[in-house]
């Protein structure tokens, strides 16, 4: 299952086997649509539950279309590889790189500290809007989805 954002809406590709054609769905938000949602600048706290809203009725329908072992989400995005790096250290090693639910919900968790308190997050965390917009994206698709893991492909 492969997830590519867009500026408008989202592309799910969902693979059910060597051979088989990939399913395309699209879904209706997009990096550009939640950035604007913020204003064009990174999200208040008010935003970034707006925006979490916005998401969940975006993504929720495609659950109907996930087969229900895939427990892994794909991306050979450019944005979502920044976020996979951010959230694992930016370490590079032989496999496949991957983020846990767990570590992309603690940047999450810095993105929405530095919304309620003004806390300046530091290196690890991508500080521009579409960045902050894909991983709202990023967070409630693996949340919403039942996912575990997002890895980067080539």
């Amino acid at each position: 299952m492969e997830l590519e954002l867009g500026a408008e809406q989202l592309e799910l590709r969902i693979h059910h086997g060597p051979g088989a054609r990939a399913e395309l769905h699209s879904l209706p938000i997009g990096i550009e649509t939640l950035a604007h949602a913020f204003g064009n600048r990174m999200p208040s706290a008010l935003a970034l539950e707006n925006g979490i809203a916005e998401v969940e009725d975006a993504v929720m329908p495609a659950v109907q279309w996930l087969p229900a072992q895939v427990q892994t989400l794909c991306t050979a995005d450019p944005l979502l590889r920044q976020l996979v790096l951010s959230a694992t250290g930016g370490s590079v090693h032989p496999g496949p790189q991957l983020a846990t639910r767990d570590a992309i919900e603690h940047l999450f968790a810095v993105l929405v500290g530095q919304a309620e308190q003004g806390l300046h997050a530091g290196q690890a965390q991508p500080q521009d809007v579409q960045a902050a917009a894909a991983l709202l994206i990023l967070r409630e698709c693996l949340h919403h989805w039942g996912m575990l893991q997002v890895q980067l492909l080539d």
